[in-house]
């Protein structure tokens, strides 16, 4: 078998897309999703061996300082086979070590690769690692925890944005293991909506106790959405229309000054038959003859 074929099937290709994986944030608050994937990814490529530490580092035979001659740690002289074949696992072993650490280098942050790159083993570099963002994933959750309980969507706010935060938070939760049950969640959504959402929200739990089937979570943040977005359209169309009205009002307003300037301006013109004086017609005359005589 000829060494490019044995490098074929020892190292599989890292340019799959079967063992991608997304990158460790900064703040650990994917830990578990990525310790997950990472794990998987390597268990994939038949190399867990050199992330749990069972992988041995071959010593290379003993060379004589003065004669140069290889040879054994019981002072034999090795045959040119056994010289390739301890060689060959060596170089295996560097490869495949370099391999994980490529892995795990390629997904974390610069910070994170200085302070394990003096690390040689692949398997002290993700035990490290481990011992960083296990510790530091408890404060984590415990701030998200409060994170959420603690937001609140303000009188006239964007509910789709604030809904878009929650389950943001919850996401991130659940990514490093603690996840939100739905009645939790349903009651923390209740509870950080503004007040004018109270007759809504008291209606759907009355339904709800009267057909005894509870809403999920996601049904209610779909039916508060539907509300919020029935609001908004409510408002456009009643500036729209306050807008309108007040367009036309002006233009009657307008109209009726200008009828009353023409009809002043007619008026005056105008010779009465009756009396030969200007401004009125015979018919409204009160002289004698006129149509209002007396």
């Amino acid at each position: 078998m000829s060494p490019v074929s044995i490098m074929d099937t020892t190292l599989p290709s890292t340019t799959s897309s079967l063992f991608n994986v997304l990158k460790l944030a900064e703040d650990g608050s994917n830990w578990i999703t990525y310790m997950e994937r990472t794990l998987t990814a390597i268990g994939a490529r038949g190399l867990m061996w050199y992330t749990d530490g069972r992988a041995i580092k071959l010593t290379p035979f003993l060379i004589d300082e003065k004669t140069k001659a290889v040879t054994k740690p019981d002072g034999l002289m090795p045959t040119q086979a056994e010289i390739n074949e301890l060689d060959k696992k060596i170089d295996d072993y560097y490869q495949k070590n370099s391999l994980i650490k490529q892995q795990v280098f390629s997904t974390i942050t610069d910070r994170l690769l200085l302070h394990v790159q003096n690390l040689h083993k692949a398997s002290e570099i993700w035990a490290e690692i481990c011992q960083i963002h296990e510790g530091k994933t408890e404060l984590v959750q415990i701030d998200l925890c409060w994170c959420m309980q603690e937001t609140r969507c303000e009188e006239g706010g964007d509910v789709k944005a604030h809904f878009t935060e929650l389950l943001r938070l919850r996401v991130s939760l659940a990514g490093m293991g603690a996840s939100i049950a739905d009645t939790d969640f349903h009651a923390i959504i209740l509870g950080s909506l503004p007040e004018s959402y109270r007759p809504l929200l008291s209606s759907i739990s009355a339904a709800a106790k009267i057909t005894k089937t509870p809403l999920t979570s996601n049904e209610l943040i779909t039916i508060i959405t539907e509300e919020y977005e029935h609001r908004l359209l409510t408002e456009r169309w009643s500036t729209k229309r306050g807008g309108t009205a007040l367009a036309v009002g002006e233009a009657k307003g307008k109209g009726r000054q200008s009828t009353s300037s023409s009809s002043n301006k007619v008026n005056s013109n105008i010779t009465c038959f009756n009396c030969d004086r200007k401004g009125h017609y015979k018919t409204d005359c009160w002289h004698p003859g006129g149509g209002k005589e007396g």
